[in-house]
């Protein structure tokens, strides 16, 4: 699909608060730092991801995110949990309102370059699980997950 789904919505409700499909992932470096990328809207860090766009299914929207945010090719390899509620309710600078329903999956990087590739994000970089920046809060919720390494995926 050509159109951005997003801006097609908005076309029609405006501000209003919306459900946004967002892929995220936990990626790990060699040495078991986690990608994260400094937000440019609240300059708190977060995992790399973005919204699912029509026709793509979740692994897909991850990998394309991580790439276009990052410059890394990675590899969706399993689900970590799937999130929502109260806690995921977001107000964009614009005052776009969305309620995220996050797809948090671990991947590994494939290829790729770390830089900074988008006016999404001020700084992407790797950090060590004990040294981790300023995270949003939701963020830091589904890295406790992630970093319990558990089988089962988490969901509420």
């Amino acid at each position: 699909m050509d159109v951005k789904y997003t801006r097609w919505l908005r076309s029609y409700v405006g501000h209003q608060r919306i459900l946004q499909l967002r892929a995220c992932g936990f990626i790990r470096d060699d040495q078991g730092q986690v990608l994260l990328c400094r937000r440019a809207d609240v300059m708190l860090w977060d995992v790399p991801g973005g919204t699912i766009e029509i026709d793509e299914t979740p692994s897909q929207g991850l990998i394309r995110e991580v790439q276009e945010e990052t410059g890394l090719t990675v590899a969706a390899e399993r689900l970590i949990g799937v999130y929502g509620g109260h806690a995921f309710e977001w107000s964009y600078p614009n005052g776009d309102q969305v309620q995220i329903f996050a797809v948090f999956m671990a991947g590994r990087i494939l290829s790729g370059t770390l830089e900074s590739r988008c006016v999404e994000n001020v700084q992407v970089a790797f950090f060590a699980p004990d040294n981790l920046p300023p995270l949003l809060s939701r963020t830091a919720h589904m890295l406790e997950h992630a970093f319990a390494d558990r089988l089962e995926a988490f969901f509420n």
